[in-house]
């Protein structure tokens, strides 16, 4: 299932992608941009705005009614059975939604601090924009907000 988030729903995106899904995110994105990128990528549109969603077929549209993200992920996981696969987890970019690369250590010690690459023996790197991802705190406090929002994560 491959998602499309309006550019009110950046932080969605980001817990989407979080759990694996493919989902689309630019910021600004005009609805006639939305609408394309919809069409021609066949993705499912999450959208804040009741004019857009009113002009799309319900069944590839969600109007997410809440300011809160974690509320929006729970809608989208509940209204499309999404299911949460543990070996999904932050296979993708946050930022930029391509798939991570698993890398070694010695491959980016350069472009880490010294301690990161003595603690860590795990890393993953985005091949388009590069960033680097590991399991710190930051990849804990994560999980315990997905735990939050969806439960046990299998």
């Amino acid at each position: 299932m491959r998602f499309l988030c309006d550019d009110n729903l950046g932080k969605l995106a980001r817990y989407l992608r979080m759990l694996g899904y493919d989902t689309f995110f630019k910021s600004p994105l005009n609805d006639a941009e939305l609408l394309a990128v919809m069409l021609k990528q066949d993705r499912l549109a999450l959208t804040r705005d009741t004019r857009l969603a009113r002009r799309i077929e319900p069944e590839i549209c969600l109007l997410i009614e809440t300011d809160s993200p974690e509320q929006q992920l729970k809608t989208v996981i509940e209204r499309f059975g999404l299911e949460i696969n543990k070996s999904s987890l932050f296979t993708r970019c946050l930022e930029c939604n391509v798939i991570c690369d698993e890398v070694a250590g010695d491959d980016i010690k350069d472009e880490v601090f010294p301690y990161i690459i003595k603690t860590h023996d795990r890393f993953k790197r985005c091949p388009s924009c590069k960033r680097i991802y590991w399991q710190g705190s930051h990849y804990k406090d994560m999980i315990e907000k997905l735990k939050n929002v969806i439960g046990k994560i299998d």
